[in-house]
């Protein structure tokens, strides 16, 4: 047993060495002032895993957490949110959410890089840096949409089905006041 975690253990900072050595051979190949802009732009957009787990555990079946990642197959996890297709998904991105982030973290800085090299001679290369990082990103039109999606259509839908298959119906009972001075008793059957 103890083995097991000593090699689980070495196994995890056998990662960490290779995400690390993989960010620092990147570093290597840039001068100081790249570096400066390598590590602002990379600690701004790069991805955290405890945030992902967030959107994952509380919105994973609607594919929250792929937005999070900035990939475009989240719209198919709305699309049928209403099967059990992305609920089994969602429990498959348990398991496989630290890779795809490790993997959205080293492409970020690949691509990162090559910006800071191609533009190294431009004035204005934070700028257009920060251009196109933002062109690869989910718009926030995108993001308002899909939660709205979420909470102004498929969550009120469920909990009107919810309603509609536990109780045969509803009544709802109130009273009106006439111009008389009169009351009456009124219900309404949904």
């Amino acid at each position: 047993m103890l083995e097991w975690r000593v090699n689980l253990f070495k196994v995890k900072q056998l990662m960490r060495q290779l995400k690390l050595s993989f960010i620092e051979q990147i570093l290597q190949q840039l001068n100081e002032a790249q570096r400066v802009q390598f590590n602002f732009f990379y600690r701004q957009n790069r991805k955290n895993l405890g945030v992902a787990y967030l959107w994952l555990i509380f919105f994973g079946v609607f594919g929250i957490h792929k937005f999070y990642l900035h990939k475009r197959s989240a719209w198919l996890y709305l699309l049928f949110c209403w099967t059990m297709i992305p609920a089994l998904l969602a429990l498959l991105d348990l398991f496989l959410l630290p890779f795809q982030l490790r993997k959205y973290n080293m492409n970020l800085a690949a691509s990162l890089a090559e910006f800071i090299r191609e533009l190294e001679s431009n004035p204005h290369s934070l700028i257009l840096i920060d251009d196109k990082l933002r062109a690869k990103r989910v718009a926030v039109v995108e993001w308002f949409a899909a939660l709205a999606v979420v909470f102004l259509i498929i969550l009120p839908s469920i909990a009107y089905l919810n309603m509609r298959l536990n109780a045969q119906h509803l009544e709802i009972h109130y009273k009106t006041n006439h111009f008389d001075g009169s009351q009456s008793d009124s219900s309404l059957v949904l």
